[in-house]
Formats: C-alpha cells, structure tokens, sequence
C-alpha cells in the first residue's frame, strides 16, 4: 500500500476518543467503493396514524396524508410538500400491512411494525424483527452491528413499546433515546484504567473535534484537495451533531406528565423537540457515513400516551396532545399539521443523506429507509402509511405511488425485498409470499 494510501477502517484517536473516517478516494478500497458503496438500511416510525380526509373532501390535497393519484401521476398532498424536491427518490405505498398485525387495534399494532408478530390474544408472542435479521448478517463488518433508537428508550411495556427492534427470540431489543450518550457511545473510544482521568474529564468538558484536533491536521497534510474537501465537510458535520446534541439533550429532563400532559412545555433549548429529532437523524446519517453500522431503526415516539413524545405537536404549536390531535376525526388542520411537521423533520434527514457524496452517487442512493405507521385513521391497524426513500443505487425504482390489495399483498412482501437488497439471503420473512417486484428497476 502506497505512503498516502489509507486503510478503509482508519480511525482519528485521542484519549478515550475514536473518530472513523468517511469513504475517501485515498483510501486502498477506493477504486471498488466507488463502484460498490456498502448498502444501509433504516426504519422510522411514527403513532397514532394520520389524517385521512374522504376522496371528496374539499381539502383531501391540503391536509391529507396518503397521496392524490397513483403511479406516476401521483400528487403530493399539503403535508408532504417538503418532500417534493425528492420525487424520483421515493415511493409511497397504498393498501400494505401485517396480516397477523390487523388482529390487535390500533394502539397495540405498532409493536409488529417491524415484526409482522401475531401478539392477540392473552399470550404476548413476539418474533425477530427484520432489522435484526439484517444485523445479524452485516453487524459483523462495521463496529456496530445496529443502532436502535427512540425517543423515550429502553423497552417499556408490550403493546406499547419503546423500540421497534426485536432479537432473534423475540426478546425486545432496549433502544437508546440521550442524544450525548448515543454520540459518546459512536465516537468514544474504549479506554485504559491509566486514560479514565482523561477521557472523563473529556467526557465532561471537551469537544470530540478539539481532543482530535492534531492528528485531523496531520492527516489532512496528506490528502488530495478532493480528499480535504470531503473530510473538512465530515468533521463539520460531526461539529455541528455535537452541538445540536448537546441542545437537545436539554429537554430530555422535563419530567414526562402524570395528570395534564398539556401543562409540560417541551419548548426547551432553541427548538426543543425538533432539534431533538434531527439530532437523532443526524446521528444515524453520521453512522452509516463512517460505516459505524449498516442498520439502523428509530421510534420517534410510540403508542404510549404517556411517553415524554406526547406533547410533540406542541413544537408544531398544537396545545394538545399527539393522542388528542389524532381523534379529530373531521377537523383535519391539527393533524396534518402535526404531520406535516413530523415529515418536515423526515425530509430533513433524507436531504442529509443525499447531500453526501459516496462513491458514484450519495448516501441516500445507498440507504434504503421506510417511513410509517401501523395505523392509518386512528385505531384502524390495516393500510400502513409507508413511504420508502433511497437506495437508487440498490436497484429500486422509485418516483410512484403503488396501491396493493391488501388480501394478496402482505407488508413483509417488501421487507424480503429490503433484506435481497442489503444482501441477505431469505426465502422469505413471516407471511411473505414473495417479494415487491413492482419496486424493482
């Protein structure tokens, strides 16, 4: 290997401090990244279903979710105009959902969004969900082998749960929701009984980019001007994730309500419930840039009443809940608004991901990532709103709004799909009966 040649798993390190480095031509796999970039996978999830005026309601186009049309001439409704400049690399779905997941209502559904898992009756059964399936296969080629997070962590309850993701018995998978911990746990590095002084006091009071600051220099004296470029565009992304975390870590101290959920105001820091849920989706975009990890899941909040999420719409200037926003069933401007301003914060994350440049294309032309619910009009667990983004470079064709006759057509159709685009191998996942060929290229 040439003097200026870099190992594809090279590392900036400090005490207690790792930083991997972004896909650069300089490094020896450079030639067939270009050409081969590694596939991602990420899943987000939304509760309490979304706003579904009648076909003809005066303003279906306005506050609607599902789009208007389909195929190709579909048109995007009011609430999803911040996705428009991304048409050809999304596709929007009508009619999917679990079989086994339309036996339980609405509330309980959202624990098999990942799953397909037959949990009525008085016996909880939970299966492996298909991010894990997955990690399983790929976990073993990056430093993670997946990244499971939410907005109130951990695992809570069954039927309510506080993650999406689920091990291969079942077993609920904990998420992780504090932003500092999560970008510690991506960037710090394991340390010596001689370092722990250091690194806490790192830990404490330094910024990750000053405590590498030397050996980044050291390192851009070697690059091209191509290479600088693109390294100087990641450490500034780091900078700014680390900033925007320790924002967003503000708000997670507010008590989560007990009696009147309206009385707490989520309002903290300078954007308070939206910085947090960017500070999330950056985390994920600066883990799939490193190859820290391939797969990733994210609840923005769960079926829980009573999750530290519940007032969310609030950042959207809704005084309710996200619960009460969703039982108005024929005012439909809260609801879309409170949608509107989840998509907003989606949208935001998938322009992250094509703005980076990655082999011949861009991160997101390499990440697949499906947006959705379990519920469509509140407690109605059948025709998930789901909107797949990315993987262009995957084979996925995108830019149509696909409606499926939810008796012949199960969602897990499209998660064997996901999987033999992230190549790995199964003959089927849950009640598949085949894969989505109508979203292949």
């Amino acid at each position: 290997m040439k003097s200026w040649h870099l190992k594809r798993r090279t590392f900036l390190r400090a005490a207690g401090v790792s930083v991997a480095l972004p896909l650069l031509e300089s490094m020896s796999v450079a030639a067939e990244a270009k050409k081969d970039a590694p596939a991602r996978l990420c899943y987000v999830f939304f509760p309490f279903g979304v706003p579904m005026p009648p076909e003809s309601h005066a303003d279906r186009q306005k506050h609607g979710w599902f789009p208007v049309g389909e195929g190709r001439d579909f048109q995007f409704t009011g609430t999803h105009e911040s996705l428009t400049p991304l048409r050809d690399q999304l596709t929007y779905f009508g009619g999917l959902s679990h079989p086994l997941g339309r036996r339980v209502p609405g509330h309980k559904a959202g624990d098999v969004y990942l799953t397909g898992a037959d949990i009525s009756g008085s016996a909880y059964r939970q299966s492996v969900s298909v991010d894990q399936i997955a990690a399983m296969e790929v976990g073993e080629q990056t430093r993670l082998s997946s990244l499971v997070l939410s907005t109130s962590g951990g695992v809570n309850r069954p039927y309510r749960s506080y993650t999406l993701s689920y091990d291969r018995d079942g077993r609920p998978v904990p998420a992780e929701h504090k932003p500092q911990e999560i970008f510690r746990r991506l960037f710090g590095a394991e340390s010596t009984d001689s370092l722990k002084k250091r690194r806490n006091q790192f830990l404490n009071h330094a910024s990750i980019l000053d405590a590498i600051g030397e050996e980044a220099r050291d390192l851009n004296r070697r690059l091209g001007s191509h290479d600088r470029q693109k390294m100087e565009e990641y450490l500034a992304s780091v900078r700014d994730v680390e900033k925007r975390v320790q924002r967003a870590d503000q708000w997670l101290k507010i008590p989560k309500p007990k009696v009147d959920p309206a009385g707490v105001n989520l309002d903290v820091g300078p954007d308070g419930p939206k910085d947090f849920i960017r500070s999330m989706y950056d985390l994920i975009t600066l883990a799939f840039q490193a190859d820290t990890t391939r797969v990733s899941t994210y609840q923005t909040a769960s079926e829980e009443g009573n999750s530290i999420a519940t007032n969310f719409p609030h950042a959207a200037g809704i005084q309710k809940s996200a619960h009460a926003v969703s039982h108005q069933r024929t005012d439909y401007e809260q609801w879309s608004t409170y949608s509107k301003f989840l998509v907003d914060q989606h949208a935001y994350f998938l322009e992250r991901l094509k703005s980076i440049q990655e082999g011949e294309g861009s991160l997101l032309d390499n990440t697949m990532v499906l947006y959705g619910c379990c519920t469509s009009q509140t407690h109605v667990s059948r025709n998930y709103p789901l909107v797949l983004a990315g993987g262009g470079n995957l084979g996925i064709n995108h830019g149509r709004y696909l409606k499926f006759d939810e008796n012949k057509v199960p969602m897990s159709n499209l998660f064997v799909t996901m999987l033999d685009k992230m190549n790995v191998p199964v003959e089927r996942f849950k009640d598949s009966n085949s894969d989505l060929s109508d979203l292949l290229s």
